[in-house]
């Protein structure tokens, strides 16, 4: 008797020890899922943190251009995601944003960005952008920002306010920040759209 009762005992643990692997596999599958989604949702929304940033600005018509971009380089400065204490303020540089107002397509060939990048860039600019390509060609940070110069360029949010209103001005200016980091994207393709208010 004692022989059986050992065995139950032993077959239960086992299958208890089996539930328990599986209830671990399928939290971890379940957090990698979450993990996945989150990733996938911070690339599709760079662009609209661009247009929401820009969106919440105010420009003040009683004020040049130049004392507006001031106000606007604070106002993204204190409105970018995750920014903390520690993150250093990024400051516009006018002289910058004034040749970024001239500058044309084949300026994106002075910038920090892969071959393949580069040209999947001009590939925006002349509307013949393939994210499929793109995706399969581009390290995932070159990615990320191709398809938000591609949702800039087109925009995304289908109120007939695309890149070409500013001759591909912005969506340069969006690419020549994002060398440095987010915020200095923001600070210079915003500069280029305040240039037409």
């Amino acid at each position: 008797m004692n022989k059986y009762f050992l065995w139950a005992v032993a077959i239960a643990a086992l299958c208890s020890s089996c539930e328990t692997e599986d209830e671990t596999f399928a939290t971890e599958t379940k957090k990698q899922t979450i993990a996945l989604q989150q990733a996938k949702s911070a690339e599709a929304n760079d662009y609209q943190t661009y247009q929401s940033i820009l969106n919440s600005f105010v420009y003040n018509q009683d004020e040049t251009y130049a004392e507006n971009l001031l106000r606007f380089e604070q106002h993204v400065n204190q409105r970018i995601p995750y920014a903390d204490e520690t993150t250093p303020y990024k400051p516009l540089d006018l002289k910058q944003v004034a040749f970024l107002a001239t500058a044309d397509a084949a300026y994106i060939e002075h910038f920090n960005y892969s071959a393949t990048a580069k040209t999947m860039m001009y590939a925006v600019l002349n509307q013949r952008y393939n994210d499929e390509t793109a995706k399969n060609t581009l390290e995932p940070e070159e990615y990320r920002l191709v398809q938000t110069l591609a949702a800039l360029y087109n925009d995304n949010n289908g109120n007939d306010h695309d890149d070409k209103d500013y001759n591909d001005k912005r969506t340069i200016a969006f690419a020549y920040g994002a060398q440095y980091s987010f915020t200095q994207a923001v600070l210079y393709a915003g500069a280029i759209e305040l240039s037409a208010k």
